[in-house]
């Protein structure tokens, strides 16, 4: 990737908040009932997270396509479309959907570059742009995240050992004006172990994640006519079943699965997980 691309992607964290902020209304001019977490509730994955007294269920779709693969002087480029619903507290499914709680409706399209840096070091710039929809309420918010991603790896006998770290700026600004921005720097280590058995004609394996996530400005969820809750820390703890070789699932290409939950600070989550650091 070009030496200006990388730059930019630098840049962006620093520009794009100044910007938003020049269009956002003060928040007291906005109504909190009407205010979703936007950013939130589109990138974290399938599952369902507690806040307060509210829950919030989402499913996401993971839809990319690799336009280039990475090679030893060229950088590998992935495009992005994954599309998120959200479903707020959900008791009868068929009623809440019909009539109130179809809460989010959001995509988010962008670009990720991945590039091996140094030996066992991989790089993964990343910036997206998208919108979401409120279908109780008419609501809509443009989303944006932009950052980058990096994985050393390495074998230690039968361990595959990484540790990962993601850097990123994201926000929502809702047509009202308002806007929520925020930074998260995460931190993990994930463990990739062979159990023997095979699926399918490949080899399996376990793996465990933690990981820790650190917002330098506070995540805010808004909860109505209640205080929001603010939260600066949350950690995650998972456990993966996965095989060597990707296995193509309704067309896509899926090499691990499991469950994780991430809480802290009045916030809980069960989340569907896929890979690391996503």
């Amino acid at each position: 990737m070009p030496l200006r691309a990388v730059l930019l992607l630098a840049l962006l964290p620093t520009l794009l908040p100044t910007a938003v902020r020049a269009q956002a209304a003060p928040r007291s001019n906005a109504e909190p009932e009407q205010l979703v977490d936007w950013y939130y509730a589109s990138t974290f994955g399938t599952g369902v997270y507690r806040i307060g007294d509210r829950t919030v269920t989402v499913l996401r779709l993971p839809l990319s396509t690799v336009l280039r693969e990475p090679g030893d002087d060229t950088w590998g480029v992935r495009l992005k479309l994954p599309v998120t619903f959200g479903l707020y507290n959900l008791s009868t499914v068929v009623e809440d959907i019909a009539n109130r709680n179809l809460a989010t409706i959001g995509a988010m399209p962008g670009v990720e570059f991945e590039k091996e840096v140094a030996h066992n070091w991989v790089l993964k710039p990343t910036a997206s742009l998208g919108g979401a929809f409120d279908a109780s309420r008419g609501d809509r918010s443009s989303i944006w995240e932009v950052g980058v991603r990096s994985v050393w790896s390495r074998s230690f006998r039968r361990v595959d050992f990484s540790l990962g770290n993601a850097l990123l700026y994201a926000g929502n600004v809702a047509r009202d004006g308002v806007s929520q921005n925020y930074g998260v720097v995460a931190t993990g280590v994930n463990f990739i172990v062979p159990t023997g058995g095979r699926v399918f004609e490949r080899v399996t394996n376990l793996g465990f994640h933690a990981v820790h996530y650190a917002f330098f400005n506070r995540i805010e969820f808004l909860l109505g006519d209640r205080p929001p809750r603010a939260l600066q820390h949350q950690f995650e703890l998972a456990l993966t079943f996965g095989t060597y070789q990707p296995v193509r699932v309704f067309g896509f290409a899926v090499d691990r699965l499991g469950i994780g939950v991430r809480f802290g600070e009045e916030f809980y989550a069960v989340r569907l997980i896929s890979g690391f650091l996503y």
